[in-house]
Formats: structure tokens, C-alpha cells, sequence
């Protein structure tokens, strides 16, 4: 047994930090005020600005209080994640429903922050009762062991945890301001149904756009991999793009050994996925941009472009003008998951088309947009793991 565990102390503490912490049950570090929750109907709500809280998190935004001051919400049942367990930290005046239960840390003995990322660090879907929808019994609760510092070390452990929640708060805020930002853009930049120019416009360009059709600047793919050549499958996600098949999936879907069949899908290829999904209801059209080459069920459409910036025609993709001329022309056919479009009218797809100046600067201004979007979610992404990290070591 590692000598941390033994002694009951975490493995990164700060500087003059040596005693072990002790282990109290819930109910002697904190009192439950489940007692003041009210439920309200979504129709007896009244608008406001007190954040409304259930099991997950704020459901709306209503007039008056059930709670006011610094409070743990730990949701007690209807929760959407067991492993990573909902709990949160709250302070002021809230609404608390009676689908999350409602503790303080009591004066002086707790610190509300460290007692919220101590309980979230606790593996409570164990002590969870119930079949389909598993309920944490306040009884249960109260009786969880949890290690606790002296207050002092508390603070400056809790102090930690808010300022990284802040920081992670505010680069979610950058990065859901630039998505917006840039459908925004989306929407402005390429022509709305039956206009001959967009409604936002680089300084200089002032002609009408042209149409072509789909088939006049593309080709489908019929290449397979015959040789067995490619091994890896992908997949075109509506979310995610075009990514390998276990990444998105967690396992292998296709059958390594019968690959003959399937689409060789180069660099640049794009790839129209017939399933409809909320994020694409008429299925997604998606570019391989994984810089390698790879293959793909022959359920695909690929094609590939010639005679158009490929940043450009990318983009217009992650517009819905094009929805329409898909709505119009096919149909959800006899399966409700897939769109069904026969080939020939799929061709036949009108592409805005302007100059290829004009083009190549709307490609490159979202190519660079998506960067800063990626680069601002790597970021994200890399101060959620430093605070799973710090987590794991700054508790018992």
C-alpha cells in the first residue's frame, strides 16, 4: 500500500501542510437543508433571475428563492452522468427543486469549495438505489466517510478549485463566443435561399455569384480497396467530422478482414453520411481532413472537387442552405434513421459560386476562425485534465 494511502494525507499538498486528515461522516462536517426545496411546474414558473437548479444543473430562471448563501448541490436522483457524479457549488440566492439534495458545510470545520470537490471526487455511484432512475438516499448520504484537513488547509485547497473552475468558466465563455461568432458569419457570408449575393461581403467584390451544379465541379469515388491495401475505417460524424471508426465508436464496427468492398477515401475526399441526426437532419457532408488516406462503407456517397477552393466549399456544408434542395429531392425513405437521395439527384445540387478570389478569401477567413476555435478548445481541454489531475492528488 502506497505510503500516502497509509497516512492519510494526499499526494501534492501545499507547503506546511504535514498533518493526516481525519475521517467524519457527512452528517457531523455538514447540515442538509433538503427541507426548504420547492418543485415548480415549468408552467407555474415565474420568469426572474434566480437560477432555477434540478439533479443536473439550472433548468430555468425564476422569481424568488428557496436558498440563499453558499450551498453543495449533489443531485439525489434523475442524474444524467453516475460516473462523473453532479455536484456543484452554489452561492447566493437559488431555487432548488427536490431533485438535488441541499448541504453547508457547518462554521469553522468546513470549507464549502473543499467540500464540493471532495464529495465530487467520491465515488458515490455505489451507494446509489433504484432500478432505471438511481436515487441517492439523504440517510445514505449523510453517512459517506469523507477525509478532511484542518480549515486553514481547506481554504487554500478550495481557494485552488474555484479559481480553476473561473478559468475554466471563462475560456467555455471564448470558446462559445467564437462558435457563435462563427455561425453568425455562416449565415451572413453565403447567399440565403434565391439571393445572387451574401449579406456579408470582403471589400472589393461586388458581382453577382454564379450557381454550379454539384456534379459539374465533383466526381463521385468508385475506387475500392480491392488489394486490401487501407486498413483503417472511418466514419463521418455529424459533430466531429470525418474520424477513425473506434475513436468515434470505442470499437471496430467494420470487419478488418472484409475491407475489399469498401470506398478508398483519400486526403480532401468528401464524404456525404446518409443518417440524420439532431445535428444533421438531412445527414452530414463532411471532409477528410485527417491527412491520410483510409476507407469507407459503400453506405457513403464520396466525391471529390475539382474547379473550387476546398476550404471554401467546406464551409458552405456547415451552412443549411443546401438542406433545402435535399428536403425537396429525397426523403427519409422506409428507414427514419437515413435520408434517401438517389446519386443522379444528388448531383444536381445547386453550389453558390463565386469568383475564386472570392472563394479562396471566405475559405481562408474560416479555415483560420476554425483554428482559433480549435486551439481555444485544446486549451479548455488541457485545464479540465490539470484540474482531473489535481483532483486525483490534492485528495485522499
Amino acid at each position: 500500500m502506497d505510503d500516502s494511502v497509509k497516512k492519510k494525507v494526499p499526494e501534492l499538498r501545499f507547503p506546511g501542510f504535514t498533518y493526516d486528515w481525519e475521517e467524519r461522516k457527512l452528517s457531523d462536517i455538514a447540515d442538509r437543508f433538503d427541507n426548504l426545496r420547492v418543485p415548480i411546474t415549468a408552467s407555474d414558473r415565474k420568469p426572474g433571475d434566480t437560477p432555477y437548479y434540478g439533479a443536473n444543473g439550472i433548468q430555468d430562471y425564476v422569481e424568488g428563492f428557496t436558498h440563499n448563501g453558499e450551498f453543495i448541490l449533489v443531485a439525489e436522483d434523475g442524474a444524467n452522468d453516475l460516473k462523473n457524479y453532479p455536484v456543484q457549488y452554489v452561492n447566493g440566492k437559488v431555487w432548488v427543486n427536490n431533485h438535488a439534495h441541499v448541504l453547508q458545510g457547518k462554521k469553522t470545520i468546513t470549507d464549502n469549495k473543499f467540500l464540493m470537490n471532495a464529495i465530487k471526487n467520491f465515488n458515490i455511484e455505489p451507494f446509489l438505489v433504484g432500478g432505471g432512475r438511481a436515487k441517492l438516499n439523504a440517510d445514505v448520504m449523510m453517512k459517506l466517510n469523507i477525509l478532511l484537513p484542518t480549515f486553514v488547509e481547506q481554504e487554500k485547497i478550495g481557494s485552488l478549485f474555484s479559481l480553476l473552475d473561473k478559468t475554466i468558466a471563462l475560456h467555455q465563455r471564448k470558446l462559445d463566443l467564437l462558435k457563435e461568432q462563427k455561425k453568425g458569419y455562416l449565415q451572413k457570408m453565403f447567399p440565403k435561399n434565391g439571393a445572387k449575393v451574401p449579406e456579408l461581403r470582403f471589400a472589393g467584390f461586388a458581382d453577382d455569384w454564379e450557381q454550379r451544379k454539384l456534379g459539374d465541379i465533383s466526381y463521385k469515388v468508385k475506387e475500392k480497396n480491392k488489394t486490401g491495401e487501407f486498413t483503417e475505417t472511418l466514419t463521418n460524424s455529424a459533430e466531429y467530422g470525418i474520424i477513425n471508426q473506434r475513436d468515434f465508436f470505442d470499437k471496430d464496427i467494420s470487419n478488418a478482414k472484409n475491407l475489399t468492398g469498401y470506398y478508398v477515401v483519400k486526403n480532401d475526399d468528401f464524404v456525404y453520411n446518409p443518417r440524420i441526426s439532431n445535428f444533421a437532419p438531412v445527414g452530414p457532408i463532411k471532409r477528410n481532413k485527417l491527412g491520410r488516406t483510409g476507407v469507407m462503407s459503400p453506405l457513403y456517397y464520396v466525391f471529390r472537387t475539382h474547379d473550387i477552393d476546398k476550404n471554401y466549399f467546406e464551409k458552405y456544408f456547415d451552412t443549411v442552405y443546401w438542406h433545402r434542395f435535399m428536403e425537396l429531392n429525397g426523403d427519409s425513405g422506409a428507414r427514419a434513421d437515413r435520408f434517401a437521395i438517389k446519386d443522379s439527384v444528388f448531383v444536381e445540387m445547386p453550389i453558390p459560386y463565386p469568383t475564386m478570389d472570392e472563394q479562396q478569401k471566405i475559405g481562408s477567413f474560416f479555415k483560420q476562425l476554425d483554428d482559433t476555435i480549435a486551439l481555444h478548445q485544446c486549451k479548455l481541454d488541457l485545464l479540465k485534465e490539470q484540474k482531473k489531475g489535481f483532483l486525483q492528488k490534492m485528495f485522499v
